[in-house]
This record gives C-alpha cells, sequence and structure tokens, in this order.
C-alpha cells in the first residue's frame, strides 16, 4: 500500500513575500530542509506532499498571493498572533531551548508565561495538522520549536505515523535538570510521541535517551524506548548538504569574477569566516585567537587578511544586539592594535552574502576557520570543503561541532582556547598543497557519498521500518481464545518447561522482603505441576539461595538465585558466576549514602549481588533517588557488572549472568515441546525475550512495556493459569 502523503511540518515555510513598490514577489528559501526535502523520491506517495509551518506574512498576503507559489508542495501557512508567536520564538524557543541545548546555561532566561506561549502555538499547530491530516500520511517534524508536537499529535491521532528530527545539539542530562520538573516532562514526553526521533550525532542520541531514562523512569535498549505499548526508535543521521550545487559552482562565471576580484584585492594569505549572529557561533573567541597569532607570530602580519562576515540574526533579542556590539568592538579593537597605513588585519562585513560571494569566498580563501562553541552541525564547514573544486584550502574546525564527527581530516581545535586555534590557525597556513589535496579529497568523498539527499532518504526509509513493524510492548491478555489455545498446546505437550519468577509473579510485593513467603496455595500448585513426569519446573527469582532454599527447597524443583548466578538442579546448588564480589566494598558506600537521604529505602546484600530497594520511601524521593544512582553507577561501575532497573530496586550483580542466559541453557538441555516463561518486571525481560519459537510462550505480569506475547493482570492470574495447567493434567493426562 502506497503511503498517502508526505506531511513537513516546520516553524517556518520554505519561503516568504517581499513587497517592494508596491508590487510582492516571492522569496524561496534556500535551506538544507528545503533542499532535502525537495530532492526526495516522492513516488511511494499517493498524493503531493504538504508543508506547514508558521506564516511570516498576513492571511491578506496569502489569500491574494498564494499563487505565487510553486504548486510542487500544498502549503498549510498557520498565522499566530504577534504576541504569542513573539513570546514562543524570542521567548520560550531561543531564550530557553536555544541556550540551553546548546550548554549557555547562563544564558537561559526562563519565564512561565513564555513557556505557556509555547504550549499554546505548539497546540495550534497541532490543530490545524489534524484538520489537515488524512489515514496513511507521513508526518515528519522539524527541530526545538515543535518538540511537544509529536506527543500532541499522538494525542489526537493514536495510529499516525510521526518522524521527529533535531537540527540543535540534545545537551547531557545535567543541562536538561535545569529545567523546571514539569517543562522538562513535558518536553521529553513529547519527543516520546514519535515513532523515530532523529539527531546529527550519538552522543546527542545518548544524551536523550539518558534523560529519558534519568526523569522518565523509561527504560531504553538498543537505541529504543519503552512507551505505553510502543517502542519509540531514535536515530542518527547527521545532515548533509546539496553537494553537487557548491562543488559545480566553481566554475560559474558569477563565482569566478568574485572570486577573482577577492584575489586581486588580497594578494596575501586570505582566511575566512562566515556566521550568523549568535553566541554559540564563538565570533569573539575566533578574534581573540587571531590576536593571539599576531602576538606569536609576528612575522605573518601584513601577510594575511581575516575576512569575517556576519550574517544578521535575531537582532531583537537583546543578547544579539549586545553580541554585534562586541563583535565591533573587538574587531576594532585588533584593527587599531595592529593595522598599517596599508594593512588591516580584519576586514569585517554585517549582511548576508549572495550565494556568488558566498562560494567565492569559500574558493579563494587559503583557510577556513570555523569555530563554533557549539554547533549541532555546521553545514558552513561541508560548504566550504564541497566548494574546493582544486582540492585546495585548509579547515580549522571547532571539535564541538556535529561536523567534527565526519570532517576528521580537518584541523581540530577548542574554540575556547585561544592559542590552540592560533597554533591550527599556523598549521593551517603552512600546510604544504599536497597535504591540503590528501585531506580534502578525504573529506569531499564523504560528505559527497551522505549528502542532504540521502540524509533525507535515510531518516524517511527508517521511520517506514520503524512502522512496518509489529507493535511490540501490548502482549495479548491470555483469556478466551488466547488461553484455551495455551491451555490446549500444554496438554497435547509431551516435555514441558516452566520457568517462574517469584515476587511480583508468584507472590505480591511486601514491605520486607522476608515477607513475602509462598503461601500454602502456591507451595501447592508448585508440587503439584513438578511432580508430573512431563514438567519441569524452574523458579528464576532475584532472591538470594538460603531464602528460596528456605521457601521452597522441599519442592521437587529446581531454582535459579540471584538473577542466574546461583542454581539448585536435583537438590545440589552450585554457583554459576565466577565473579568474585571485592566489587562491593566500592559499591556499597554509594548504596549507603542513598539510603541516608532517602527515609525508608535499605540495602538487601545476596551472595553474589546488592540491591538498594524503595519501595517503602516516598515515591517522589524514591524515584528521584533511583535515577541518580542510576547515573552514579554507570559512570562508576567497574568493567563486568550489570545495573538492573527493577520494581523499585536498583540491584548490581555481575554480567557474566542473567535470566536469559539461564532459560537459554535450560531450553538447549533438552526439545521441549512446551515452554512457559513469566515475568513481572524489567529484570524477567532478558527471559521474556528469548522465547522466540512457536511453542514457546513469553508471559508478561502486569502493565508496562514488554517483548512477551502475552500478559496477565496480576499474580492471581497467574496462579489461575497454573491452577488451570493442574486441572488440564488431572482431566486429561497425558503420556
Amino acid at each position: 500500500m502506497k503511503n498517502n502523503r508526505l506531511v513537513i511540518i516546520s516553524h517556518r515555510l520554505p519561503f516568504s513575500f517581499k513587497t517592494e513598490n508596491r508590487e510582492t514577489t516571492l522569496k524561496p528559501s534556500a535551506g538544507g530542509l528545503v533542499t532535502a526535502v525537495k530532492s526526495l523520491d516522492l513516488s511511494s506517495f499517493a498524493e503531493k506532499p504538504v508543508w506547514i509551518g508558521c506564516a511570516d506574512f498576513t492571511q491578506r498576503t496569502w489569500d491574494k498571493h498564494r499563487g505565487l507559489v510553486d504548486d510542487s508542495f500544498e502549503y498549510v501557512p498557520i498565522f499566530i498572533d504577534k504576541q504569542s508567536h513573539k513570546s514562543f520564538y524570542n521567548g520560550f524557543s531561543n531564550s530557553v531551548l536555544w541556550p540551553l541545548f546548546h550548554y549557555f546555561s547562563t544564558y537561559v532566561d526562563y519565564h512561565h508565561e513564555e513557556f505557556k506561549a509555547y504550549q499554546l502555538v505548539n497546540e495550534t499547530v497541532c490543530d490545524r495538522v489534524v484538520e489537515v491530516l488524512k489515514p496513511n500520511d507521513l508526518i515528519w517534524v522539524h527541530d526545538y520549536h515543535f518538540i511537544p508536537l509529536p506527543q500532541l499529535i499522538r494525542q489526537r491521532q493514536p495510529d499516525a505515523r510521526i518522524g521527529y528530527f533535531l537540527h540543535i545539539p540534545f545537551p547531557s542530562y545535567e543541562l536538561m535538570r535545569l529545567l523546571p520538573s514539569a517543562c522538562r516532562t513535558y518536553l521529553l514526553n513529547g519527543l516520546l510521541g514519535a515513532d523515530l526521533v532523529g539527531f546529527h550525532t550519538s552522543d546527542y542520541c545518548l544524551h536523550f535517551l539518558q534523560s529519558v531514562q534519568m526523569a522518565l523512569g523509561q527504560p531504553t535498549t538498543f537505541g529504543r524506548v519503552a512507551c505505553g505499548n510502543r517502542l519509540v526508535e531514535t536515530g542518527v543521521f547527521p545532515i548533509g548538504i546539496n553537494y553537487a550545487l557548491y562543488n559545480e559552482a566553481y566554475h560559474q562565471p558569477e563565482v569566478v569574477q568574485e572570486r577573482e576580484q577577492l584575489l586581486t584585492s588580497y594578494p596575501g594569505k586570505l582566511i575566512f569566516s562566515v556566521d550568523r549572529l549568535d553566541y554559540t557561533k564563538g565570533v569573539l573567541q575566533r578574534l581573540d585567537a587571531l590576536e593571539a597569532f599576531l602576538n606569536l607570530y609576528p612575522q605573518w602580519r601584513e601577510q594575511i587578511v581575516f575576512l569575517l562576515v556576519v550574517i544578521p540574526s535575531r537582532d531583537e533579542i537583546q543578547r544579539y544586539s549586545e553580541r554585534k556590539q562586541m563583535i565591533e568592538q573587538a574587531v576594532g579593537r585588533i584593527n587599531g592594535k595592529f593595522a598599517t597605513l596599508t594593512w588591516l588585519p580584519v576586514v569585517y562585513r554585517y549582511a548576508p552574502l549572495s550565494f556568488p560571494q558566498l562560494l567565492a569566498s569559500y574558493s579563494a580563501c587559503d583557510v577556513a576557520m570555523i569555530t563554533p562553541l557549539r554547533d549541532g552541525m555546521n553545514l558552513v564547514a561541508k560548504e566550504f570543503v564541497a566548494s574546493r573544486q582544486d582540492q585546495r584550502g585548509a579547515l580549522v574546525l571547532s571539535e564541538l561541532t556535529g561536523a567534527a564527527n565526519e570532517l576528521g581530516e580537518a584541523l581540530l581545535v577548542n574554540p575556547l582556547d585561544e592559542y590552540e586555534v592560533a597554533e591550527g590557525l599556523k598549521q593551517a597556513l603552512e600546510m604544504p598543497p599536497e597535504e591540503q589535496a590528501r585531506r580534502m579529497v578525504a573529506m569531499q568523498q564523504r560528505i559527497a557519498f551522505y549528502d542532504v539527499k540521502k540524509w533525507a532518504s535515510d531518516f524517511i526509509q527508517v521511520l517506514l521500518n520503524a512502522q512496518s513493524a509489529t507493535p511490540v510492548g501490548a502482549g495479548k491478555a491470555l483469556t478466551g481464545k488466547t488461553k484455551s489455545s495455551l491451555l490446549e498446546a500444554y496438554a497435547k505437550a509431551q516435555s514441558r518447561l516452566l520457568l517462574l519468577d517469584y515476587d511480583g509473579t508468584l507472590a505480591e510485593f511486601a514491605p520486607e522482603p522476608e515477607l513475602a513467603a509462598p503461601s500454602a496455595a502456591v507451595l501447592e500448585t508448585l508440587d503439584k505441576l513438578a511432580r508430573l513426569p512431563e514438567n519441569k519446573v524452574v523458579i528464576i527469582s532475584g532472591r538470594d539461595r538460603p531464602t528460596l532454599e528456605n521457601w521452597l527447597g522441599g519442592l521437587p524443583i529446581d531454582l535459579v538465585a540471584e538473577h542466574g548466578a546461583c542454581q539448585r538442579q536435583n537438590g545440589n546448588w552450585h554457583v554459576n558466576s565466577g565473579d568474585e564480589t571485592r566489587w562491593k566494598a566500592s559499591v556499597r558506600p554509594y548504596l549507603e549514602e542513598i539510603v541516608n537521604r532517602c527515609t525508608g529505602s535499605f540495602i538487601e546484600e545476596k551472595a553474589t549481588t546488592l540491591a538498594w530497594h524503595y519501595r517503602n520511601a516516598d515515591e517522589h524521593i524514591g524515584f528521584e533517588r533511583s535515577r541518580e544512582l542510576l547515573f552514579t553507577l554507570n559512570q562508576l561501575l567497574p568493567h563486568g557488572l550489570r545495573i538492573l532497573d527493577g520494581n523499585k530496586v536498583v540491584e548490581i550483580k555481575s554480567a557474566d549472568w542473567d535470566k536469559g542466559k539461564l532459560a537459554e541453557r535450560l531450553m538447549a538441555e533438552k526439545p521441549y515441546d512446551f515452554v512457559l516463561a513469566v515475568g513481572d518486571d524489567q529484570t524477567d525481560e532478558d527471559m521474556l525475550a528469548v522465547l522466540t519459537e512457536n511453542h514457546h510462550y513469553p508471559v508478561k505480569v502486569g502493565k508496562g512495556t514488554t517483548t512477551a506475547a502475552f500478559r496477565v493482570a496480576d499474580v492471581s492470574q497467574v496462579l489461575v493459569l497454573l491452577n488451570a495447567f493442574v486441572r488440564q493434567s488431572d482431566s486429561e493426562p497425558v503420556g
């Protein structure tokens, strides 16, 4: 079946209207997203694509001049009143999210009313999106302006197919924690409404996954987030450029003319830099580095010119207008200090460049100095590399850009260290032509392959694959025909393996672990099942060996303690894990410190594991402390240990064994006709996940996302099922 349409949602539409002398003309945008979307193969879609965005023109202008717009897309402008848009855009989007996500936490200016405006605009956009949507549309939401939008759409259209891409960095959890709790939760849940969340780099993706786990307690596995009955995929898609556009422009007459003028005007070495006006771009630090370079290497004075172009942006925000003044003061300081009557070290321009001017600057300069303090990707670096059809020039690039992951042949520098940048600049200026060519060719091959078209097509393909997979996490309720089929399979089987968790599966949780002893009814049911010659019953628990032996040792069953570390077979115990436990001494102080700050929590020590329980603690405090402990242990645990984020318990154990490995070994002992595994929390997912054959029956107890194919509501329903097995065997003996 063909997808109905591709629906793009971005803050701005890919065009605007310009009126001069009472004549209105269309002004197309030339951004990377526009190029990417317009280069897509849309043959898999039944209808032409839709582009939804906030209008920077009036409804009257749209009604009068919409005919000027190219009809390759259906455009849906959304008209937001000026005050709401100002609070949404200049306020929360660019005074909170932009600085925070770029690690400028001291620049964050949070106001609750602006956060409310951000929510309101996202809800307004959602209303319009839902009006436009048709069944089987593929939705692609873009950037930080619309972080909540995937979840808002999901709430209105549960079956919608939604992708989201963040074009800026996603910060570490320590930065996300600076947001008010309600705001942080709202944003993270917003992204979890998508089927696929894309980032430029693996660092950004890992930061997001960590924030989801730490702030929301949502389990993550292999880049997927378990969210209700859905799995949210994450992926790394470093955005590219239209490589051919920049590479082939080298010989265009306008570019050649502009380049010759630059080479004539600046016969020495030319250093070029172009950026939007933004504190994240590090323009002031770049000027400091140039000053340090001229101080350190006076022989280069009058031999170089730094052509600095700053593109106007967000002048109405105070920090941006202040930044412009600071840049101009720095330019004046350096020129005043080093200039002669015939030489100016810095040529500064505060204005946009035309495409020929930009390409001429890229292809005329000896060094491109691109050193932002933080950048999600930085396409300027890629444009410079693509434009060098002559395979000359050197790139000095900030290691704090996403592009640094792909452009490893550039001279990577820390933009905060003016002397390191100065040394990089010297190395670039002195680089032999053959070395320039070697580095340039390698970078060109890479960005030519992964261009903007491939970026967009890869994202769409992964989104389609994510959607085509069978939804996981729901689990069929073991009732009616489903339960009857399972009981029938049990009855027909000649050999059966029953793998049962204990806490939360055979017994309800108790305030203290020792109070959860099995009831007489449970012991009787297990005894009857185990005495059938066709059955092998195994309790696989996180409990310690003495407790299991005390409670269940009298039954003719196998016992597995501490998630697989110890095992009793035929009445004899042995240790599976070869792990020594000296690590406990280094881990225990962290648990004790958390106990001191979380009333009601306690430590349980077993032979090969340590567990911190917070079932009896205040729910909010317990959860907050558990996230803190998980974060700490993940950073500090020695190799070979594993953290289990269980049901109100954090457990540390050897990575050598888990319930899944034990289940696999038990299933390999003989070809069982029927295998049942039952468990209730995240620690049981290893076991449930390995049951993949037709005669396997993994069962999840209670709520929560799971890989299990089946589900029962609670402990009582587990006992009902096991007793049904007993009755089935009594009435229809097998063998």
